[in-house]
């Protein structure tokens, strides 16, 4: 499960959310048996709490060999069986539990744990769909991007473990052994790849050029310049004496000889044999088999049947329909101009910049100060975690959006962050930053994902649980509650809101057209900075991201549109009796889920509010 950031370290957060193609293949159920067998009798509740249990069992098993597949963990010679029976052993256990799953009655279950079937029935067939044996390759053959693998989330958490210094001595041998699992990772990468190329199954040229500066920093020759020392740097003195001596060398040593040696053999290979053969090609209708994948793709990451076809049209209507507001708030702006003339003065204007990064995390500071001031008007819970502004390391600056969020962890000790980008700090427009923050913060990821992460009363799998289209959904929807929050005041700000709503919907045009029509790169980029009034900056790093990570982008709006649905449903149904607050904790208190799901959870909410 080789995700980014702390995505990594919470099930890979934009996991469900932000799903790479090695993802697909890493977050089936482990190889672990299934050990308890249901007696006749059992009744419905305890069959789908055994089921559960198990399904947490192997869950367990399937976090070693994924910590093993990227690297976190050393590689045993048992994880060395040839792959193709692993694979089968998870097919075979994703088809014991969906079987189980059949013979209960969810009707003589509460509705918590019916509303868990639904769900666990879901998961299991988005999984069993993964591993199908032509989409677990594309899977295999593709491990790592520029957004996703353990090229970054193992730096990340190489860093974090230098400004959070561990205070025992195993833990620094873990990340010994962490260093050298690494490693290993890093070395069949190699073998994984060249298989790719043989089988015509291999990343764009354009992504292996961003790969390419990523694994450079990994790579640096000198040890002690390298980001992998932080953590020895910052042992404490209580870890002392002779066992501290051989620690230390134990370390120094598996950085120069294992991890940088490692390092190095991915980046020539990178740019000398894997970049040469990788294809010119963008979409993943190009590869083999990577039509059908692509179709799989859009049902895993939109949670609904929907076809490539149909979503590219909607997308054309809802740009349409964005741009005629934009013309109608320019003209608010005073603004004599063409809407295409209107963009290039917001892109350049000396009062949409920051005068520095510090400057742009200060406004951040602030919009999430005045939201909070109006929260409980839209809401009847926040998180406990706090929220922190941090900024996207240099090595991952060039290819990441303006910002992305990491979840508070569930002990309480990492708040929640959102990581902000100041690479190409001109290219930045200031007049997005309350859009941005309503995304990523309160009411957007932090709220939604901060209190699923809090919520005890929830199974353990639905808290980690997080579809992409309700958690993208959830935060696009949260961007159109600023005026209800006392933002967008002026029409520089609204304009922001509206150039991500047509960024959004200019994705379900783009990802379609990239991966299933066949569109180039440079039509994609032009189409959105005709669209929306993102930088050139900006609009390259978004069509690589979609690029990257196919139908990954279809999520925001599918999800939005399923949102703003159940409101005005909701407000129809209730009239005067509609409480806003309400609404949003209903939709929040069970978890993330399936939109289908969510529609029949919510429509049985709207039926009790009824008879209230």
């Amino acid at each position: 499960q080789a995700a980014l950031f702390w995505a990594a370290r919470e099930d890979r957060v934009k996991k469900f959310a932000a799903c790479s193609l090695a993802v697909l293949l890493w977050s089936a159920p482990a190889a672990a048996p299934i050990a308890q067998e249901v007696q006749p009798g059992t009744d419905a509740a305890q069959a789908f709490a055994l089921l559960l249990a198990d399904h947490e069992e192997a869950r367990r098993s399937l976090r070693r060999a994924s910590a093993i597949a990227s690297g976190e963990a050393a590689l045993p010679e048992r994880s060395e069986q040839d792959r193709t029976a692993r694979l089968d052993q998870r097919r075979r256990i994703v088809e014991e539990e969906i079987a189980r799953l059949a013979m209960i009655d969810s009707a003589m279950l509460s509705a918590a744990n019916r509303l868990s079937y639904d769900i666990l029935s879901w998961i299991l067939q988005d999984r069993r769909d993964a591993l199908e044996p032509q989409i677990a390759e594309i899977s295999r053959l593709l491990p790592f991007n520029q957004f996703y693998g353990p090229h970054l989330s193992f730096a990340r958490d190489m860093q974090w473990y230098a400004e959070f210094p561990y205070t025992r001595l195993r833990d620094y041998q873990r990340v010994i052994r962490r260093m050298q699992g690494f490693s290993r990772w890093a070395e069949r990468s190699i073998t994984t790849m060249r298989e790719g190329v043989e089988r015509g199954i291999t990343l764009p040229r354009v992504i292996v050029e961003r790969l390419i500066p990523q694994i450079e920093i990994l790579a640096e020759p000198d040890p002690g310049k390298s980001i992998f020392m932080g953590p020895l740097n910052a042992m404490p003195h209580s870890i002392s004496g002779a066992e501290r001596e051989r620690v230390e060398q134990a370390y120094r040593q598996t950085v120069s000889e294992v991890l940088i040696p490692a390092c190095r053999n991915l980046l020539v290979f990178l740019r000398e044999e894997y970049l040469p053969a990788a294809r010119q090609s963008i979409g993943m209708s190009a590869m083999p088999g990577g039509r059908d994948t692509y179709l799989h793709l859009v049902r895993s990451q939109t949670t609904q049947a929907l076809l490539p076809d149909a979503i590219h049209a909607q997308g054309l209507a809802e740009v349409a329909r964005i741009m005629s507001e934009m013309e109608r708030v320019k003209n608010e702006a005073g603004f004599a101009g063409s809407l295409e003339e209107f963009r290039a003065f917001l892109r350049t204007d000396a009062q949409f910049k920051f005068a520095d990064a510090d400057a742009m995390r200060e406004m951040f500071k602030d919009v999430h100060e005045r939201i909070l001031t109006r929260a409980d008007a839209l809401f009847l819970r926040l998180p406990d975690a706090a929220l922190e502004f941090r900024f996207i390391e240099p090595y991952a600056g060039a290819s990441k959006a303006a910002a992305e969020y990491s979840p508070p962890s569930r002990n309480g000790r990492r708040p929640g962050i959102i990581h902000l980008n100041a690479h190409d700090l001109p290219a930045r427009p200031a007049y997005t930053v309350e859009v941005l923050m309503l995304h990523e913060g309160i009411p957007g990821h932090h709220l939604q994902i901060g209190l699923l992460v809090e919520n005890p009363d929830l199974p353990d799998f639905r808290r980690r649980t997080r579809p992409n289209a309700f958690v993208e959904g959830w935060a696009l929807y949260a961007e159109s509650l600023g005026a209800e929050l006392g933002l967008y005041n002026d029409p520089y700000t609204k304009f922001g809101e509206l150039s991500f709503d047509a960024l959004r919907a200019s994705r379900l045009v783009i990802d379609t057209g990239i991966h299933w029509l066949g569109w180039p790169r440079e039509r994609a980029i032009a189409y959105l900075l005709t669209h929306t009034a993102l930088t050139r900056t900006d609009a390259i790093a978004e069509v690589e991201r979609y690029i990257a990570l196919p139908a990954q982008a279809l999520a925001y709006k599918i999800g939005q549109w399923e949102i703003l649905r159940l409101r005005i449903q909701a407000e129809n149904a209730l009239g005067g009796d509609f409480d806003i607050r309400r609404f949003h904790d209903a939709l929040l208190r069970d978890g993330a889920m399936p939109l289908p799901i969510l529609r029949a959870n919510m429509e049985r909410w709207i039926a009790q509010e009824s008879d209230r």
